[in-house]
């Protein structure tokens, strides 16, 4: 499977939503390859905020430059700025016109229904989802989880 198909895959399950925030989108991949795919194309290290991909925060970077990907900044309650990703055009294309043997290797509604299920946590829940999971992935964290 190619790598970058699987952030895509994951905004294409969301439908007209999005992705809010790198720390999620982070946990969202880790999770979805832990628990949903039979491949992991992105490997984790257990950094400050649980597990992240130096390559999959590359894979970002270079889907947003190539117009697969929208990414905004919104402020938080807490004042803090939160980066937002949705699927563009171009982005719903690529997934639409995909191979099957290079697309994620689960179906359009497990992806939803795994979208429906962590997405719609909020942040801190799903870290705490994550922490307790994959301990292992929590040990150098800088969250009191």
């Amino acid at each position: 499977m190619n790598s970058k198909l699987l952030p895509l895959g994951l905004l294409a399950a969301a439908e007209d939503e999005t992705i809010e925030g790198i720390t999620r989108f982070q946990k969202l991949v880790f999770l979805a390859q832990r628990e949903e795919l039979n491949e992991q194309p992105y490997e984790f290290e257990a950094e400050k905020y649980g597990p992240f991909s130096q390559r999959l925060y590359d894979d970002l970077d270079r889907l947003v430059q190539e117009g697969f990907v929208d990414r905004s900044r919104e402020q938080t309650q807490l004042r803090n700025t939160k980066q937002v990703y949705e699927l563009t055009d171009k982005g719903w294309r690529a997934v639409s016109n995909a191979p099957l043997d290079r697309q994620p290797d689960v179906g359009s509604e497990e992806l939803e229904r795994f979208n429906q299920e962590y997405n719609q946590m909020n942040l801190w829940s799903l870290l705490e989802y994550v922490y307790e999971e994959y301990s292992n992935m929590a040990k150098n964290s800088e969250l009191n989880i």
